[in-house]
């Protein structure tokens, strides 16, 4: 938020990555790696952010200081420009927002699909991981370890699960 402002200091990007998430603690190397900046840029200021109350110190590890009024008032002022900036792109969308549907709407538009589908079973399936759900219907997951496809899945899939053949056990992400 505050680059959008200020520019892409190097000060800038560190306050904007450690306040998007001031609750956790962060090493040096975090911080670098998450502002996009050099471990060596970073050093060149970090005692400026601890003499200004921004971030405690303790051992090899910082933490946003939730005590301090400017870190406060940052915080205050980050939720301020955001509100602020989602109002706008609201009244500049182009995006008609009409009124909800009724209950009857919603069941009208439902019935005129000819689809039979008995929804507390295909819910069941999906608590239980029988089944995945993606943005078509040629995708799942047949009894948590082998994946079946019906077509092509060149789709916006994200798939995250673990995969037990016999001692090796791993974790899987695609996207």
């Amino acid at each position: 938020m505050y680059e959008r402002i200020f520019g892409k200091y190097p000060q800038v990007k560190v306050l904007n990555y450690v306040l998007v998430n001031p609750e956790r603690s962060y090493s040096k190397k975090e911080i670098a790696v998450g502002a996009n900046i050099s471990r060596v840029t970073l050093d060149s200021f970090i005692n400026d952010l601890e003499d200004m109350d921004i971030l405690l110190k303790e051992g090899l590890t910082y933490y946003v200081n939730m005590n301090s009024k400017v870190v406060k008032t940052l915080i205050k002022t980050q939720i301020t420009l955001a509100e602020l900036i989602m109002k706008d792109e609201i009244e500049n969308s182009d995006i008609e927002v009409g009124e909800a549907l009724t209950d009857e709407e919603i069941e009208k538009f439902l019935d005129s699909f000819d689809l039979e589908v008995d929804l507390d079973n295909e819910l069941e399936k999906i608590e239980q991981g029988e089944v995945s759900v993606t943005k078509n219907d040629k995708f799942y997951v047949e009894n948590n370890t082998n994946i079946i496809s019906t077509g092509n899945l060149n789709t916006d899939v994200i798939l995250t699960q673990y995969i037990d053949k016999g001692f090796n056990k791993g974790r899987i992400n695609y996207g």
